[in-house]
């Protein structure tokens, strides 16, 4: 039998991803959330993003002090580009966004509403933000710091496949640059190729022994963009690589590896990173795994201030960025229900 709130959380997803929100591209979509939960009773409070018509969205129930909630509800309003429409079927929503995280959206706002229309307490002490940017350079939860917002506990909505994350994996980016000296190929005394530089270096790349962690993973790599050379005719004068780095130790141990590694054979220069963030377990039964995806989480300057931080969402990442992106109704149920019953767990906990 279907409860009436799984139909709501499915109409929900379903109206939300009937409106493209690609990043950069969040106002029109915004507006939809805001009005959505304006009509369930929550206090929507927008939060301008400079030089854009983008907004954040930051709501309380029924006017409630907005800087002193206890559970604090996030996930984010960009999807990847490109959009393409929602379409369903006996078992999932497939679609732009449908597990990322446009789900966890739509089972965050349908939780909230199950919670205010049950206790208002607990609603009172539940707060939801909703950012923009995610996606790309994180600029909605740079800019929500400026809320100041503290909550004893923080929860993070992305498809986690229904598991609690114990580790978000930092993230390494590294640009490396080889110089050769152009000349004509057929003379391998006329010059040097720096492709050839380059090859080697990533070969002991891919033969270093990483750091691994029992409990929270490997550390993985992506050598994903190559570029240099000139002509099949000339010694490569110029390469370059970019490298990925998914760390579950710390970005100073990959750095510190890499330039043994590399020893002065290429120039190494830093892109950007985050260091990993360990996570904590609930207090409800759960499933856990290590989250291998970056997320606003490393962004949010309180978050080694609050009691406990979460990870977990419905669907899977693994789909997410795709044509064959979907979550499970199940699931997106299954979310939901649990929303709603760590947010009141955690209020118990701490009346």
């Amino acid at each position: 039998m279907t409860i009436k709130w799984e139909v709501e959380v499915e109409k929900r997803l379903l109206e939300y991803m009937s409106h493209s929100s690609t990043t950069g591209n969040e106002a029109a979509f915004a507006d939809v959330v805001a009005k959505d939960l304006e009509e369930n009773g929550w206090t929507v409070y927008k939060q301008s993003i400079p030089n854009s018509d983008r907004y954040n969205i930051y709501a309380t129930f029924r006017n409630s002090d907005p800087k002193h909630v206890k559970v604090l509800l996030n996930t984010h309003l960009d999807t990847v580009p490109p959009y393409f429409p929602p379409t369903q079927d006996e078992q999932n929503i497939y679609g732009n966004g449908s597990n990322d995280a446009k789900g966890q959206l739509a089972a965050m706002v349908t939780a909230a509403t199950i919670i205010s229309k049950t206790d208002e307490d607990v609603a009172r002490a539940l707060g939801l933000l909703f950012v923009v940017g995610e996606e790309f350079d994180h600029i909605g939860m740079i800019e929500a710091n400026k809320l100041e917002i503290l909550p004893e506990y923080l929860l993070v909505g992305e498809p986690t496949e229904l598991k609690f994350g114990t580790i978000q994996k930092g993230a390494l980016k590294v640009k490396l640059t080889v110089t050769g000296q152009a000349g004509h190929s057929g003379y391998p005394n006329s010059g040097s190729s720096a492709i050839h530089k380059m090859i080697e270096v990533l070969h002991d790349v891919q033969l270093a022994k990483w750091p691994c962690d029992a409990t929270n993973g490997a550390t993985t790599y992506n050598i994903g963009k190559i570029s240099g050379g000139q002509a099949l005719n000339a010694w490569a004068a110029n390469c370059e690589a970019d490298i990925f780095f998914r760390v579950v130790t710390s970005v100073k141990d990959i750095q510190n590896q890499l330039l043994a590694l590399v020893n002065g054979r290429a120039e190494v220069s830093l892109l950007s990173f985050n260091d990993p963030v360990i996570l904590d377990v609930p207090p409800i039964e759960a499933e856990l795994d290590h989250v291998s995806f970056n997320t606003d989480i490393a962004y949010f300057d309180a978050r080694d201030k609050v009691k406990a931080k979460y990870l977990f969402g419905g669907g899977s990442i693994k789909n997410a960025h795709s044509k064959n992106e979907f979550i499970p109704k199940d699931e997106l149920h299954k979310c939901t229900a649990t929303l709603v019953k760590l947010v009141n767990h955690l209020y118990l906990e701490h009346y």
